[in-house]
């Protein structure tokens, strides 16, 4: 190659007629293939953009409207929409307020006593009350963690082909759902997910915590060398970039950044971090005694293991080699190679290699025991006896979990790669921070410990400093988008040119600096947030209101939210009085509409209260999305997700009306009314009970009387249809003495409930 360093994007049009197309490709090609680009210099306008500048605290503006300000956030609210002549909604309704809070901050509706106890509630501080029981109840990080889990592509399984089950990943879920429970510091909260191992590593549940990066995809049919170990450590790379700092890192990835000052090398800087990052599958949650007490029986039961199966392995082979002989021409040289080894002499590679071969070698034990002599057949048979009962007598250790750690104290050197081709790389680059950082943050410094790098502490260490000027906004966005439906920053994951401005830069900065001061606490964040007038007005505002701000960019107005998926199903569970609230626990499969594909590894939960947990407990497979979630469009899990779909489809409508799973709970909440309505002859008193469990409210006049008007004729017209009433859908359970039409009718009008728009979007 001629050693040339300028992007052909550069050259004029003179320079393309004077080539000619033809050339200018050769050319393109030549320079791509062969050159990595120039290392750039950033200019004072790229390095003074706001999101690389450190925030610095403002002073909340004076506004007119003093008495409409709850906390300092209506302050700089207010004061955008008093210089735009707009006036705030007036504060919602004290039951649709009540359903709001609940919703958000727990993923529940509110019972009919808590809206009630709220209602009636005159003391001044009835609401902040409200606000702190919320936040400490266990369902608050049940809720949250789905906003996490989303950034961090949480799933059980791996995706591509195979989809192979990660049996323990449910342990890195519920370690999220207790950190927030418990307030984890968001400072702590982001180190012990990158750095858990390195942190602290004697405590079992900071290891735990890394399996932030362990959620990244994997081809276990990838047999590609060396393709696996990129794709791991680009997924580590752009993941932590976007979740922690709302940086397009990926995009430098082949290419200095199209529009950020992140150049190639500072995206191979950063996934030099990564470089020694390995998964760890089989990591002991057990004390140091324990874990010691069962490696050393769990090694001896290994030995005994192995020196049976090395002996089954010998008497095999030769009966291999002869029935399998055509399969085995057809195999790379390699395999062949390796097959031939004898199983004392074979490498580690050759083993994994055989592993990944395995089906196609595979012989059946029928197949092979005709093969053998009788001498051998014997020995064979009394081997795989003994096989047999050594597996059952293998002793149970303490609780094991996944996460990441370092293979090695340096990991392997991470090369620049030309457009990205891990076939065509070029010079090595050491682990460092984004360049635009270096005048405003102190350089890369690892902390190498003997047994790890400690470059993911230095990345940590790093990462929540309080002069950082991205991982507070950050997370204080993703708090306010979640509460008031769109973030300050539009553009949740992308802080850079091509990224959104802050709508509110001033409030922006301060609730950073704020975030930051209350020791970056995230409950203090949602209480603030909450509790500010901003969030407690109405999501009707005036006509003029809306003419001068239609998209709702001055927050003039609470936005109304259709619910997601998981918050949907627990609605249902929640209302018809099925919701199991254990907390915690390996992962649970609900039912599956019929007809649905359930091989890849999807089998129901024996017990009706296991299928009836919380939706944070549904298995996530990368493969097979729950349908209900999928109509509500839950995110894809091979990618983090800052900002979910919402739309609004006829499956959605279909999936509400026929899916056996809502007409279930609409046959336990017409149960539910019946035992829990004084007097079920009165339908009046029947229709009243209804909308107070599934809404929150009374009917209208209206809605009462045409709830009245249909359980009064709809048990005539089922009597009519129904030869047989056992065909009937019967409210569960069903009370003595309650005929079936009449009992079908109630099913049919909660069904009609739990369908309506109201159900599922929150005002």
């Amino acid at each position: 190659m001629l050693g040339l360093r300028f992007s052909p994007i550069g050259l004029s049009i003179r320079t393309l007629n004077a080539f000619g197309v033809l050339s200018f490709l050769a050319l393109s090609s030549m320079v791509l293939v062969g050159a990595a680009p120039e290392e750039p210099k950033w200019s004072a306008k790229q390095k003074k953009h706001w999101s690389y500048v450190a925030p610095t605290r403002p002073s909340p503006p004076e506004v007119k409207d003093r008495g409409w300000v709850r906390n300092p956030i209506d302050r700089f609210i207010l004061a955008g929409m008093e210089e735009m002549g707009v006036s705030p909604a007036p504060e919602a309704e004290r039951r649709a307020l009540i359903r709001r809070l609940t919703f958000d901050l727990t993923g529940l509706p509110p019972t009919p006593s808590e809206v009630d106890a709220f209602v009636n509630d005159k003391a001044v501080d009835a609401y902040e009350r409200v606000v702190d029981r919320l936040l400490e109840s266990k369902p608050y990080g049940e809720r949250w963690s789905r906003m996490w889990l989303d950034l961090a592509r949480f799933a059980e399984s791996d995706g591509y082909k195979s989809d192979k089950t990660r049996p323990l990943a449910w342990r890195y879920r519920d370690w999220v759902i207790k950190a927030l429970n418990d307030d984890m510091p968001y400072n702590t909260f982001v180190a012990q997910q990158i750095a858990g191992d390195e942190i602290a590593p004697t405590d079992p549940n900071a290891f735990v915590a890394t399996g932030f990066n362990r959620n990244y995809p994997f081809e276990d049919n990838n047999m590609v060398k060396g393709l696996n170990q990129q794709l791991m450590l680009e997924d580590l790379t752009d993941t932590t970039a976007s979740v922690f700092m709302g940086m397009t890192i990926g995009c430098a990835r082949c290419h200095n950044h199209k529009y950020d000052p992140i150049s190639q090398k500072d995206y191979f800087r950063f996934k030099a971090i990564f470089a020694a990052s390995t998964p760890k599958d089989d990591a002991s949650l057990g004390a140091p005694m324990e874990q010691a007490f069962h490696a050393s029986i769990e090694a001896e039961h290994q030995v005994r293991l192995n020196v049976i199966k090395k002996a089954i392995s010998s008497i095999e082979q030769p009966y291999v080699s002869v029935l399998l002989k055509d399969k085995l021409a057809k195999l790379p040289k390699d395999v062949r190679e390796a097959f031939a080894t004898t199983p004392v002499e074979r490498s580690a590679f050759q083993e994994d290699l055989l592993k990944k071969y395995a089906t196609q070698m595979a012989v059946a034990p029928k197949t092979m025991e005709s093969a053998m002599k009788p001498a051998d057949r014997r020995v064979w048979t009394e081997l795989g006896g003994e096989i047999r009962d050594l597996v059952k007598q293998k002793p149970e250790g303490p609780p094991m979990a996944s996460g990441m750690t370092d293979s090695d104290p340096k990991g392997m050197p991470i090369h620049l790669l030309v457009k990205g081709n891990y076939k065509n790389p070029d010079e090595v680059i050491p682990p460092g921070f984004p360049s635009i950082f270096a005048e405003i943050l102190p350089p890369f410094e690892d902390h190498p410990n003997g047994t790890t790098s400690g470059r993911r502490q230095a990345l940590a260490e790093w990462l929540t400093r309080p002069d950082h000027p991205l991982t507070a906004r950050v997370m204080v966005n993703r708090l306010w988008q979640n509460h008031f439906g769109r973030g300050i920053v539009p553009t949740p994951s992308d802080y850079g040119i091509q990224g959104t401005e802050p709508s509110h830069p001033e409030l922006f900065d301060w609730l950073a600096t704020e975030f930051i001061a209350k020791g970056w606490g995230m409950k203090a964040m949602h209480r603030l947030m909450v509790t500010s007038a901003t969030y407690r007005q109405s999501s009707t505002a005036s006509s003029k209101t809306i003419e001068m701000d239609p998209e709702n960019a001055l927050f003039s107005r609470m936005f109304r939210r259709r619910l997601e998926g998981e918050a949907v199903r627990d609605a249902l569970l929640a209302v018809s009085g099925t919701l199991d609230s254990r907390i915690g626990g390996p992962s649970v499969f609900p039912d599956l509409p019929p007809g649905l594909e359930t091989r890849g590894g999807w089998i129901r939960s024996a017990s009706e209260q296991d299928r009836n947990r919380r939706s944070i407990y549904v298995f996530v497979r990368r493969n097979l999305k729950y349908p209900l979630f999928d109509a509500f469009d839950s995110p894809d899990t091979n990618t983090t997700c800052a900002e979910r779909n919402v739309t609004v489809n006829a499956p959605q409508a279909l999936m509400l009306l026929n899916s056996d799973l809502v007409l279930d709970q609409a046959r336990a909440f017409a149960g539910r009314l019946l035992s829990s309505t004084k007097d079920r002859n009165d339908l009046g008193n029947v229709v009243e009970t209804a909308y107070q469990l599934s809404l929150g409210r009374s009917p209208q006049p209206e809605e009462r009387k045409r709830g009245v008007a249909f359980l009064q004729n709809q048990p005539a017209i089922l009597s009519e249809r129904a030869a047989d009433p056992k065909t009937l859908d019967l409210p569960s359970p069903m009370p003595e003495g309650y005929g079936p039409a009449q009992g079908a009718a109630l099913v049919d009008y909660c069904h009609v409930i739990l369908n309506l728009n109201e159900f599922v979007f929150v005002d």
